[in-house]
């Protein structure tokens, strides 16, 4: 089951049926009790209009069993990202779960978030064409065309707005057929917008509507890397190593012209953890190994050498 595809996995969802989980004895709960304690069924006739209140067009019957089926999905997404296990009538967290948190209060936002990137970043890495990798394409390959197209100061919607066009986007990787491409209509893309936030890849312009930005997400994932001057062209393989879909990753879809100039998102991310203070780009002082940061902008483009690694904060690993 693709992340996006259908568009009722929440990844906040998941982050609560997993603390629902873990607070049972042996992180282990029949499935019935765990989908009644999340989205009881009493909740589907709370929610339905008064007959007075009704509109003629309305489809709030339909939405008052979405609490159930958002829940239901999201639960298969846990499972087929390795967090719990699904056994008849049984639904119990795995080694994924119990070696990070033993406690609900454990799995915080910002935890969850975390673990969660990792592990769509481990199936897209280890298990390629594979089963797994079908689960976590449709967002892999959407975030990778967020991060390679140019001018990422413009947002993107998916086919309408003053912003870039995601369907156009696509094509330019995947081709004109509809069915090729990683989101095919908007439908998909307005949880592609709730995931690439949540997933600290991008950030919301409106509720339909995305810049590329990964700054939080190699602030937290590059949390080893000493602080003090580094090589650019080291620093952005770091980047690779931790965010598959960035220059030189696994997952990536940037090819640059001459090997110098650093992807839209790589180059948006860049200027993001600067203004927030946690590295600086100091112009290069020779032409020699050199990278071109640019958003796109008349007198943007600088070049580095290198970079200086100072997060202005600690950032503490999330366990």
């Amino acid at each position: 089951m693709p992340l996006l595809n259908p568009p009722d996995i929440l990844p906040e969802a998941m982050r609560y049926l997993l603390r629902a989980v873990l607070a049972h004895p042996g992180a282990r709960c029949r499935k019935p009790e765990l989908l009644e304690l999340v989205a009881p069924v009493g909740l589907t006739e709370a929610m339905k209009p008064l007959d007075g209140d009704r509109d003629a067009d309305s489809d709030v019957d339909n939405t008052a069993a979405s609490g159930r089926l958002i829940a239901d999905r999201s639960l298969s997404a846990l499972a087929a990202l390795g967090f719990v296990e699904l056994a008849e009538t049984d639904v119990a967290a795995t080694e994924v779960v119990l070696d990070r948190w033993r406690t609900t209060q454990e799995v915080t936002a910002a935890s969850f978030s975390r673990l969660l990137r990792l592990r769509i970043w481990h199936i897209a890495t280890t298990e390629i064409s594979g089963d797994a990798d079908a689960r976590v394409r449709d967002l892999v390959d959407a975030l990778a065309v967020l991060f390679a197209s140019r001018q990422p100061l413009r947002p993107f919607e998916f086919e309408t707005g003053l912003g870039r066009r995601f369907d156009e986007a696509q094509t330019q990787w995947f081709g004109p057929k509809k069915s090729d491409w990683p989101v095919t209509n908007s439908t998909q893309f307005l949880p592609f917008c709730r995931w690439a936030p949540y997933l600290g890849l991008a950030q919301p312009i409106s509720g339909r509507s995305l810049v590329a930005d990964a700054s939080r997400a190699l602030l937290e994932d590059l949390i080893d890397l000493p602080h003090g001057r580094i090589r650019a062209a080291e620093f952005i393989a770091r980047c690779g190593e931790r965010l598959p879909i960035s220059d030189d990753g696994p997952r990536s879809l940037w090819k640059a012209d001459d090997g110098q100039e650093l992807s839209p998102g790589m180059s948006m991310s860049l200027r993001q953890l600067e203004v927030s203070g946690h590295l600086t780009l100091p112009t290069a002082e020779s032409d020699t190994e050199t990278l071109v940061v640019t958003l796109g902008v008349p007198g943007d483009s600088i070049r580095i050498s290198h970079i200086d690694w100072h997060p202005r904060l600690p950032v503490k690993e999330r366990s």
